[in-house]
């Protein structure tokens, strides 16, 4: 005998449906297999972020409200609003640690500075095709190079809980930081030897790939543990927030010199650079600041703190992903799938690292009562 498990009614052995309440007794096979695989995900995501949250110092999954991180974007907010987060950081507006929020922040500035890139860049782009303006360019390169990265950055000075670094140190950090991230980055090149495929045919190898990888993301965290010493922080959001400053400016450097070589596609690069810098220089050097965080923390920084594994574990991921990133290979055919999952992959370990950030917030309170 078969009974329904809602009503507990006797039903057919065949029966898909039961005939007292109406439910389904069996789910069809593309629904159990939606559910199947959302719970395979979900299981892959979960033990994923448990394990990089071990090397952070804490336990268990991360779990992130994507809808409440992003709730303020469509929100309306008034000049005073904006005026206060650019104000943080101050020696008078540097809030007490009984003030600092725990919680995860909720960011929006960022978007509406990333909607004015947009629009002087469409301007902009309306001004060299509409009227063959040519002293349009030079603006349009900046503009494109810029409007991802920086807005990223502003996003991570908004998610700062902290409050306790200014929005000039951060901007000195993203020009000076960047620029130089990229000249330790061309001498580091010179030790590099790549391969007659990427020299002849511009095609990267993995070895290719992963030597970049290795020099460009080595490059950037000899800049930020520079700045990380000279700005004596000592918190893991703080050293989240001065990555991000160095890897913006790395990428919109870079960006910049890449449109300039561009030519006739220089509006298709700007457009493939731009929305694709939301998980590349920005983010991966955003996981390494905070991961020398993890493991500097209250000390002074040394060099040594470097060889330590739960900064290595961080440090090559990002170089992994930087490879991925660079590496002639697709998923499925495509280059922009293989893109947007590296991006997705970022974006989890970042927020694997903000989340201990937040956590050492509810640390430092409790030490403070103790």
């Amino acid at each position: 005998m078969k009974y329904c498990p809602h009503c507990g009614n006797s039903v057919r052995e065949k029966a898909n449906f039961c005939p007292s309440c109406g439910n389904a007794l069996v789910e069809t096979s593309h629904a159990q297999s939606v559910s199947d695989s959302n719970n395979q995900f979900k299981e892959i995501y979960n033990n994923a972020t448990a394990k990089l949250n071990h090397y952070t110092g804490e336990e268990g999954a991360v779990k992130v409200n994507i809808v409440a991180l992003f709730s303020e974007v469509f929100k309306h907010h008034t000049k005073d609003e904006a005026n206060s987060i650019f104000i943080a950081g101050t020696k008078t507006t540097t809030p007490a640690l009984s003030d600092v929020s725990d919680e995860w922040a909720k960011p929006w500035l960022f978007s509406r500075i990333l909607l004015g890139f947009l629009l002087a860049f469409v301007v902009l782009l309306y001004m060299v095709d509409g009227f063959s303006n040519s002293n349009a360019i030079p603006g349009l390169i900046l503009v494109g190079a810029f409007a991802v990265p920086f807005s990223g950055l502003v996003f991570f000075f908004e998610s700062n809980a902290f409050k306790d670094i200014s929005l000039f140190e951060v901007v000195k950090v993203f020009f000076i930081g960047g620029i130089f991230s990229m000249v330790v980055t061309l001498f580091l090149y010179q030790f590099v030897t790549f391969s007659s495929t990427s020299q002849i045919f511009g095609v990267l190898t993995l070895k290719d790939s992963l030597s970049i990888g290795i020099v460009e993301e080595l490059g950037k965290v000899l800049i930020i543990s520079y700045f990380i010493s000279q700005l004596d922080v000592h918190h893991v959001l703080d050293g989240i927030l001065i990555g991000a400053a160095v890897g913006s400016g790395f990428a919109a450097f870079e960006t910049a010199g890449y449109i300039y070589r561009a030519n006739a596609q220089l509006v298709a690069v700007a457009i493939l650079r731009g929305w694709s810098a939301i998980g590349g220089h920005l983010v991966w050097a955003a996981i390494t600041g905070g991961a020398i965080m993890i493991v500097k923390r209250d000390h002074p920084f040394k060099f040594s703190q470097l060889l330590d594994t739960r900064f290595l574990v961080f440090f090559v991921l990002a170089v992994l992903m930087h490879a991925a990133w660079d590496w002639n290979i697709t998923i499925l055919g495509s280059n922009y799938l293989k893109l947007i999952l590296l991006i997705g992959l970022a974006w989890i370990v970042v927020f694997v690292l903000m989340n201990a950030g937040l956590k050492e917030i509810s640390h430092l309170k409790q030490q403070s009562h103790s």
